[in-house]
């Protein structure tokens, strides 16, 4: 212990003798271990953090399939199916399930509305979960039938702003949608719960609608179910994919597809693939920077080596041990790798503030969890120190190991110079070199893809005009959910009348699922005078429901036809509005305007249609235009709508009256969400953007590290060499002569190092392959590129040392030592 303190202070003493060295070497380090810390605290909140919820291994999504048990073959569920799933099956201990799109309640309390994001939910939904109400209880089965579904639970966030954190809340009577609810519970301030969406800040019993009670083909929900204890995942997806082949042959009319079936996935996996080839993609970026900045560390501690000869002679004169210097040496680079990761959690702690505005909606909001704040707690703060001293190893372990090959007493011959050096250490500060090149073209050309990747999509026409497009997200209280009538049948009319005479709207629409929003609700058809082929095989495409001007509104082109207007009403022939996507697949010869089709399983009547309008960009601007048709809301309602105003300026500045607007409407409809389309076009980015600015952040880091990691090791090679360079000069070489030596040796190296980043530049950047649009990973223009890039970044941080070279003076050459 006492040669560990006495290491320690010497350490110290060192760093101390050498402020400007040890600065520059902290700083480096700080920058690669805080990059390094700030990523991984969004792994450790995202990807290694559980889920809030007990035995979460034995917790699972139930999907019906079609075709296969894939991800890209699953789909929500009905409530027919699932009840019969959960009377069949041997594996499951509980099983509960939520309406998968949730609904907009409003909530008006003390005459003050507010639209409060909540969730249909069955009786044992909180129980499977595993999670306790922090007042009162939840659900009890009674509750689940229409007309006795009125009780509320609420959230700890809606409790405390709405409530004041009243305990006496349970049991009183609260106006939710119009109608007067029971608060039977209160959750913990621990539970957050949301899926596809924003965190739900109140649970309504499901209260089953008739069409949920009689279409088996109403797949409107998703299933949980908690696994009986001992039961493998193997061993439930077997037990799930027998029951859905019984009832695919025992309701073989009701079923969309032949091959129906039903599995089970680990709720903790469900949507994180994506996800997880994002963030271990950025975390290996940023790891290729801390190394390096471990390189350059590395670099420095052997030029001061080199320097610290005679000391570490000396000591060894006087009886120290190899071992003994190493052991000084790693306990030196060790006290500057701690000091490097201190410094590096503050430079986490602002990098984060930075971050955290860029965190994709996809980040934030995962499935059943809500990542809020990402913070550095425990498990990260262990993750920076254990960083720290692996790193300290890494760029000691050279210099460390050079002093062991050296015969350290050279130094104290008569005639040794403080410029002797090893050809051998020469050629490994250059091999360093050459690796942190290396590193750097592979995070280069990581953010190169992205940034031209991001390029192609920012040009994608998203078949709309997003300029001066305010959208506010409603509720409209529909009593039969996704099916049947309007129940307020003047909301689109009254949108017109109090909005649209806003000074400066120009026009005023609304629609269920808002273009690159990515949410829909799919619908199958029959087309007149075609063969009915039955659900199994037929028609069908996205489903959505629209107010009149909503085109318009949107700046969608309208192709043929018409829009919808008011005299769309219930009483009148059902029509319908498609996009040129959904006319070209179904009537590739024309002719399907004036066409009509009729859904399946609705009981509704013909529709004909009345418009074609042109493709735009619902699920994303890399997503290809499908099947979209559209029903007027006069004609058929839906819970929850989102209003889209044009306007003639700026349309934040319309919140405002927009909200007193709704307000004043019939259904004093409170607005949430409020967003311009600009700022949506731009969230529905969110995901490539995120790591496209982290990688070019990294990338830039990585170039001005290298950069200076070159400069450092030529100019200190222009040092060693002097001597060299002044008898050459005596000898009657010509600056030129002496540029050509200096560069000619380096650039070989950097050359060397490009070569080897190219071909791991191929092997890694594939992992980008699904944040990609357009680009290949292996673009031979954008490898190239970056290649050019980093040779050229070389050639001038070679350069300027190699211009001093060419200066140095003969005679005063001759005498240096």
């Amino acid at each position: 212990m006492n040669r560990l303190t006495q290491d320690i202070r010497y350490a110290l003493r060192m760093l101390l003798k050498s402020p400007g060295f040890a600065g520059v070497a902290i700083l480096t380090l700080a920058l690669g271990i805080g990059a390094n810390t700030a990523i991984f605290s969004v792994i450790n909140a995202t990807l290694l953090k559980p889920l809030p919820y007990p035995d979460i291994a034995r917790l699972v999504f139930v999907w019906q399939t079609y075709g296969g048990n894939g991800p890209d073959n699953i789909n929500i569920v009905s409530a027919l199916n699932m009840i019969d799933v959960q009377k069949q099956n041997s594996v499951v201990e509980s099983m509960a399930w939520f309406d998968s799109a949730g609904k907009g309640y409003n909530l008006s309390v003390d005459d003050v509305p507010e639209r409060v994001s909540g969730v249909r939910v069955t009786a044992p939904f909180f129980h499977v979960l595993g999670v306790k109400p922090l007042l009162g209880r939840t659900f009890l089965p009674e509750e689940e039938t229409a007309g006795r579904d009125r009780e509320v639970v609420l959230s700890y966030p809606l409790w405390q702003r709405r409530f004041s954190g009243d305990p006496a809340i349970i049991g009183k009577q609260i106006p939710v949608d119009g109608e007067s609810y029971t608060v039977v519970g209160v959750m913990p301030k621990t539970f957050e719960f949301q899926f596809w969406s924003r965190p739900r800040e109140l649970w309504v019993p499901v209260g089953y609608t008739n069409n949920d009670l009689t279409d088996r083909g109403s797949n409107s929900f998703v299933a949980i179910a908690r696994l009986k204890p001992g039961v493998s995942l193997e061993q439930a997806k077997a037990d799930m994919d027998t029951i859905g082949h019984r009832l695919a042959k025992e309701y073989p009319k009701d079923d969309d597809d032949k091959r129906f079936s039903v599995t089970v996935m680990p709720l903790a996996e469900y949507g994180m693939n994506d996800l997880k080839a994002t963030l271990w993609a950025l975390f290996a970026a940023v790891g290729f920077v801390l190394l390096i900045a471990c390189v350059n560390v590395a670099n420095l501690l052997l030029a001061r080596g080199a320097g610290r000869q005679r000391e570490l002679a000396i000591r060894c004169a006087l009886g120290a041990t190899r071992r003994r210097l190493v052991r000084q040496l790693i306990t030196e680079s060790l006290l500057m790798g701690f000091l490097g990761g201190v410094a590096g959690i503050i430079v986490a702690l602002f990098g984060l503030n930075l971050v955290a505005p860029l965190l994709p909606a996809n980040l934030q909001y995962l499935p059943f969890r809500h990542v809020g704040g990402i913070a550095i707690d425990g498990r990260v703060f262990i993750f920076a120190l254990l960083l720290s001293c692996l790193t300290g190893v890494l760029f000691g372990l050279a210099p460390a190991l050079s002093t062991q090959r050296n015969q350290i007493i050279d130094p104290l011959k008569e005639g040794a110079g403080r410029g002797l050096t090893s050809s051998g250490g020469n050629r490994l500060r250059h091999a360093l070199v050459a690796g942190e090149v290396a590193l750097a073209l592979i995070v280069l050309a990581g953010a190169a893809l992205m940034i031209d990747s991001m390029s192609r999509l920012l040009g994608v026409d998203p078949g709309l005009n997003p300029k001066n497009v305010l959208t506010l997200d409603v509720s409209t209280a529909q009593e039969n959910l996704y099916v049947g009538p309007p129940t307020d049948e003047q909301f689109c009319r009254e949108l017109t009348q109090h909005l649209g005479a806003i000074p400066g709207v120009v026009s005023v629409g609304a629609v269920a699922h808002l273009p690159l929003s990515g949410a829909d609700a799919g619908r199958g058809f029959t087309i007149e005078g075609r063969p009915d082929p039955g659900p199994e095989d037929g028609a069908g495409g996205s489903y959505s429901v629209a107010c009149p001007n909503f085109f318009r509104t949107m700046g969608i082109p309208l192709l043929k036809g018409r829009e919808f207007t008011d005299a769309d009403r219930v009483d009148s022939a059902g029509v319908v509005v498609m996009n040129e996507a959904m006319a070209k697949r179904f009537w590739p010869k024309g002719g399907a305007l004036g066409a009509h089709i009729k859904l399946f399983d609705s009981g509704a009547p013909w529709m004909t249609v009345v418009g074609i309008v042109a493709n735009f960009r619902h699920d994303g601007l890399d997503s290809k235009p499908r099947p979209h048709f559209y029903r007027p809301f006069t004609q058929a309602g839906w819970p929850f709508m989102t209003v889209v105003m044009r306007t003639t300026t700026a349309p934040a500045s319309f919140e405002q009256p927009a909200r007193r607007a709704l307000a004043q409407m019939s259904g004093n409809y409170p607005a949430s969400s409020v967003l311009t389309m600009e700022q949506i076009v731009s969230d529905s980015l969110g995901s490539r953007r995120f790591p496209m600015l982290l990688l070019s952040a990294f990338a830039s880091l990585a170039l001005v590290l290298s950069a200076v990691g070159i400069a450092g090791v030529v100019g200190y090679s222009v040092i060693q060499r002097t001597h060299e360079i002044g008898i050459r000069v005596a000898l009657g070489a010509q600056p030129r002569d002496v540029l050509k030596l200096v560069l000619g040796g380096s650039m070989l190296w950097t050359l060397g190092g490009v070569v080897v980043g190219i071909a791991g530049a191929i092997g890694l950047t594939r992992l980008l392959g699904n944040l990609l649009y357009g680009v290949q990973p292996t673009d031979p223009v954008i490898l190239g590129a970056t290649a050019v890039l980093l040779i050229a970044v070389a050639f001038a941080a070679c350069y300027f040392p190699a211009r001093r070279a060419m200066r140095v003076d003969p005679m005063v050459a001759l005498r240096y030592e």
